[in-house]
């Protein structure tokens, strides 16, 4: 039997004071001192629609000003997988990997593809094959020339090499052909309508095939991009000079690029604050303290969703029931409104709402997927769990994610789902709970993706975010359809049947769509058009003097 809509109301209500109060805890002890705590309560996202006009109509306005010996420096939370492109794991690299590499296409601000490396591009032969024509001047920084055959090295590294962790999504490139000097061929076994779009990302960064070998290339990166890896510290910071010779004069524009890495968001703050830094990405709780001042703030551009990943290897959710106990066990909205003070969007799929192909038929108040304590209560009970289930919910050590993990305890304890929470290491979540299988459950933001059929691919076999190997001939057949056609309009069909069959895995639980706050100070130069990304992308900005 179905709660009441006013019991339902009065429950999210209690859900969304605990999450406030949670949040001004957690971000007042990350940061010493900080009273966003107060600030945030008054944020809304009326009110950031303000700061956000205010601080897109900032941008372009210095460009001609920037200083072409500056040094531009930009805050994030976590390092790279690798630099290695074939061995890079996480869309989030490409904060790094951009800077030092370049790939096949790029991915405008709209997410509209443009050439990079590949001048033209199209589908042939009836889809069953892609050409692309390169340019011929570009160089790498040991000299080694780009052309086709260097565009073939680096696809057939990443399907053969045992650590590629590309593997999966080239399953369908059969060969890759050489067709002249400046014109490569990518003959497919199957459908391939997201190959143009993930060579605008990890996989369609092109390193030097005369540095395959290196043996540091994970820490060295020998790319043709606009700047080069000068130094290197984990867990620290990343520093960048300009490459002279790059093909696009105008790419860099700063003489110098440093990344640092921090986790506390008010200390991400404080660094624009006190000019150590010219752009980072804050808690939604920050966004009218960084408004106030003085910075330029905005909702960051990005495909992020916000999730529940179990491991459905061990009990409690080796059980179809209990993953679907889990979805209606979580109240979105209040997560959306008291964690993130309103500025993110529940979705029950794992793409935004204004993404082109976000699937209709699945939406979070759907009676398949809705806040449903007692649903979740009888599902639980169907699984023989009638008196709830005790677990482990490991929680990287970032601000947000520990203030998901403190919402949730209340709303899973309600229906049975009783968590003990265990703080791992941000950098190695990936490693603890998909390779280690350690913990029952895990709250994630999952990374920007190139295609849809990306965020989709870990309910395949084979793939590193699912070592049980979970899936079901409805979604591989599904998935496969979803990458049929090579228009937008041609796939969305497929792409609905995808979306569809995996609310029948439901190995993970999306919640949110994610859009935090990013803040530059005036120094920051953007070009026209820019768009600060929860993975940003620094090609042509600069700093002024």
């Amino acid at each position: 039997m179905r709660a009441s809509a006013t019991t339902l109301r009065g429950r999210r209500t209690r859900w969304l004071i605990s999450a406030l109060a949670i949040t001004a805890l957690t971000v007042t002890a990350c940061g010493g001192g900080s009273d966003s705590g107060s600030d945030g309560d008054a944020t809304s996202s009326g009110q950031l629609g303000g700061t956000v006009s205010e601080g897109v109509d900032t941008i372009g306005a210095n460009y001609d000003q920037r200083d072409p010996d500056g040094t531009f420096r930009y805050v994030f939370v976590q390092n790279p997988t690798n630099f290695d492109p074939a061995r890079s794991s996480n869309a989030f690299d490409m904060i790094f990997l951009r800077l030092v590499y370049d790939q096949l296409l790029r991915q405008n601000a709209e997410g509209e593809l443009e050439p990079q490396l590949a001048t033209e591009w199209e589908f042939v032969d009836d889809d069953t094959a892609l050409v692309m024509k390169l340019r011929d001047d570009v160089d790498f920084i040991d000299g080694t020339h780009f052309d086709a055959s260097v565009v073939k090295a680096n696809i057939d590294r990443a399907k053969t090499l045992e650590t590629s962790v590309h593997k999966g999504a080239l399953a369908r490139v059969a060969d890759v052909q050489v067709i002249d000097e400046y014109t490569v061929r990518f003959n497919l076994s199957g459908p391939g309508g997201n190959l143009p779009a993930i060579f605008a990302a990890n996989l369609g960064s092109m390193a030097s095939p005369a540095a395959f070998d290196n043996p540091d290339l994970d820490q060295n990166p020998v790319g043709s991009g606009f700047a080069t890896l000068t130094e290197y510290v984990p867990g620290q910071v990343s520093r960048y000079e300009r490459n002279e010779d790059y093909w696009d004069p105008e790419a860099a524009g700063a003489a110098k690029y440093e990344i640092y890495i921090q986790t506390s968001a008010p200390t991400r703050l404080n660094m624009l604050q006190t000019g150590q830094a010219e752009l980072t990405y804050l808690d939604a709780s920050q966004a009218e303290q960084s408004a106030a001042a003085g910075l330029n703030t905005a909702p960051s551009q990005t495909l992020t969703i916000l999730q529940m990943y179990t491991n459905p290897g061990k009990p409690p959710f080796d059980d179809f029931r209990v993953r679907e106990a889990l979805e209606h066990a979580i109240d979105r909205q209040a997560i959306v409104d008291g964690v993130f003070f309103g500025l993110d969007a529940p979705v029950a799929q794992f793409m935004p709402p204004d993404y082109w192909a976000y699937d209709e038929g699945v939406q979070p108040d759907d009676p398949r997927y809705n806040y449903d304590p007692e649903k979740a209560k009888q599902l639980l009970t169907e699984a023989g769990y009638p008196d709830g289930i005790d677990f482990e919910m490991v929680v990287p050590s970032l601000d947000d994610h520990r203030a998901v993990a403190e919402a949730l305890l209340p709303m899973l304890a309600e229906v049975g789902l009783r968590a003990t929470t265990r703080v791992i290491e941000a950098s190695s979540a990936g490693v603890t709970f998909f390779s280690r299988q350690e913990g029952n459950l895990m709250p994630g933001m999952a990374p920007p993706f190139s295609d849809v059929t990306s965020a989709y691919q870990t309910n395949l076999t084979g793939q590193f975010s699912n070592p049980w190997n979970l899936t079901t001939p409805e979604f591989e057949a599904a998935w496969l359809e979803a990458l049929e056609g090579a228009t937008q309009d041609d796939r969305l069909p497929g792409i609905a049947k995808m979306v569809q069959a995996e609310k029948e895995i439901r190995k993970n639980v999306p919640i949110l769509a994610h859009y935090p706050p990013s803040a530059w100070t005036d120094k920051a130069a953007f070009p026209e058009g820019y768009l600060p990304a929860y993975s940003a992308d620094l090609r042509y900005v600069g700093v002024t003097g």
